[in-house]
């Protein structure tokens, strides 16, 4: 399975998650960093997918200091665990995507993405419910590193789980499908 996008329409080019993503690459190449192509990678791809929606619930100055925060928190976490820790940018950048993560999980948790599935024979779209890639993304996350890097995250997703509700302006449009899939789900 490779997500593609969510079905929350946005209003807006996501400048800053473009910008977000340009500058996570950027640092990867110039601070070549050991090992990490594969969590930048996903950290890009999940940053690419939720980030254009929660930064289109805010203003874009708001989605910038979210992040800001959550790479600053993880930063701060990190070092505090591992003072001699020479390999930050990984740190900082989990902490964005982290605070991101965490914004889409309690604005949008009932999403869907819309992801590319092979089957032998067969490439199909399916659209898969978010939170199956929100619960998947610090398990992936957990396998790249070290427990100091985790606790990292941890502190983004923190961060992104006590700031979104004040941050956050206005909540986008449910596509029509999803508010009938929520009524039947409230009716049960």
């Amino acid at each position: 399975m490779f997500p593609l996008k969510d079905n929350i329409p946005t209003d807006r080019l996501p400048i800053v998650t473009i910008l977000l993503i340009a500058g996570g690459v950027a640092a990867h190449i110039l601070l070549s960093q050991d090992g990490g192509l594969l969590r930048l990678l996903t950290d890009a791809l999940f940053l690419g997918i939720f980030g254009p929606s929660v930064e289109d619930s805010m203003s874009r100055p708001r989605f910038l200091l979210l992040c800001v925060l959550g790479g600053a928190v993880a930063l701060a976490v990190r070092l505090a665990l591992d003072p001699t820790a020479d390999a930050l940018a990984p740190a900082a950048s989990a902490g964005v995507v982290a605070a991101v993560v965490a914004g889409y999980a309690l604005r949008y948790r009932r999403a869907r993405v819309v992801s590319v599935v092979l089957v032998p024979f067969m490439i199909s779209l399916v659209e898969v419910p978010a939170w199956i890639l929100l619960a998947l993304w610090p398990v992936l996350q957990a396998a790249f590193g070290e427990w100091a890097l985790f606790a990292a995250q941890a502190g983004g997703l923190v961060v992104g789980l006590l700031t979104i509700r004040a941050l956050a302006q206005r909540r986008k449009q449910v596509p029509p499908r999803l508010l009938a899939a929520q009524r039947i789900g409230a009716a049960s």
